[in-house]
């Protein structure tokens, strides 16, 4: 028995989809918790003002840790880049250093030729 393939979820939509789950969870105890209250439960409303509470509180930690997430990949992006010119830069010094040494040794030929 072949089990099927789950598909792969990128960070941003698993992240968004937690975030939507806590904010409906914190909603959802919300309204639970007023309706405890109206009907006179106060610990039951209680504990479920907790919850939305709680749940509304990791919907906003995820989200902010998403968007220090991004902007780590947005540094790391421009570093590469930077690492990237950096090499070519430095593999075109060395061509030129190449192209002085060989006009530096036929100048010396020429000079040994001449004496």
């Amino acid at each position: 028995m072949k089990l099927p393939r789950i598909p792969r979820v990128g960070p941003s939509v698993l992240a968004r989809a937690f975030i939507a789950a806590a904010l409906a969870l914190s909603a959802g105890s919300a309204a639970v918790a007023m309706v405890s209250f109206s009907d006179g439960n106060v610990r039951d409303g209680f504990l479920l003002s907790g919850v939305a509470v709680f749940t509304g509180w990791m919907a906003s930690a995820i989200q902010q840790f998403q968007q220090r997430l991004h902007g780590i990949d947005e540094v790391v992006r421009q570093g590469r880049t930077r690492v990237e010119q950096s090499d070519a830069l430095l593999e075109e010094m060395r061509r030129v250093a190449r192209r002085l040494n060989a006009g530096a040794e036929d100048d010396k030929e020429e000079d040994r030729t001449i004496h």
